[in-house]
């Protein structure tokens, strides 16, 4: 018995296929920059060239390897993201999750596109610096035929007022950051965050229903981010 229908796994495999085909061009790209580099940096005008060509392919290319637990994208979930800024503050990862079949027929994956911010870092030694601060927001979905973005015919008009495959998360934590001291390492450093999180449906239902408590809305995610030496 598969564990996940056609249409999942097909998108499934559109998914990774893209992600991995934009990764390899990007490096390709930056690899072949990196070959032409000695023949245009004869000239001033060949050298910014090359540079801002190569530093283009590079900004295709993950710069941080994550995964995380929990987080309502998945019992695990794994990805890449991409940081950028001019302290670095802004980060967008994609994730793919899992989630066991538990009660259902079957296990599940999920999609998550997430932007972060964190707008500030306290440095408390050379090679640990702490944000006290991040937040942002992340969309979700399930893959399956049984999830909807639209309400099927079958259903009374707005009988559900939410999607059931897009889930809407807003969540806010902080992280610890390790920097490696080795230059020639493949890994620039680890940082390791938490975050406290809720989806609109989840939030709805919380200003709704007085009876519930805090923790049936409100969600914890852990994760390990591996940032990525940029050459």
């Amino acid at each position: 018995m598969n564990l996940f229908p056609i249409k999942a796994r097909t998108s499934l495999l559109a998914f990774v296929s893209l992600f991995f085909s934009t990764i390899t061009t990007a490096q390709t790209l930056a690899g072949e920059y990196d070959m032409i580099s000695g023949s245009d940096s004869r000239t001033p005008t060949g050298r910014n060239k090359t540079k801002e060509l190569k530093k283009a392919a590079f900004s295709l290319v993950p710069s941080s390897y994550l995964v995380q637990y929990a987080g309502s994208i998945g019992l695990f979930s794994a990805g890449a993201g991409w940081d950028y800024g001019r302290q670095k503050q802004w980060s967008t990862d994609f994730l793919m999750g899992y989630v066991p079949k538990y009660d259902t027929d079957r296990a599940k994956l999920t999609l998550t596109l997430r932007q972060t911010y964190t707008p500030f870092k306290v440095q408390l030694h050379e090679q640990i610096s702490y944000h006290p601060l991040r937040t942002g927001v992340y969309l979700n979905t399930t893959l399956g035929k049984q999830f909807w973005y639209k309400e099927p015919d079958k259903y009374p008009n707005s009988y559900y007022r939410f999607s059931t495959r897009l889930r809407i998360n807003i969540f806010v934590g902080q992280d610890f950051s390790y920097k490696l001291k080795s230059n020639s390492s493949y890994f620039e450093g680890i940082k390791f965050y938490y975050d406290l999180h809720t989806s609109d449906l989840y939030l709805v239902s919380g200003i709704q229903n007085k009876y519930l408590k805090f923790d049936d809305y409100i969600g914890l995610a852990l994760g390990v981010k591996l940032q990525i030496r940029r050459k």
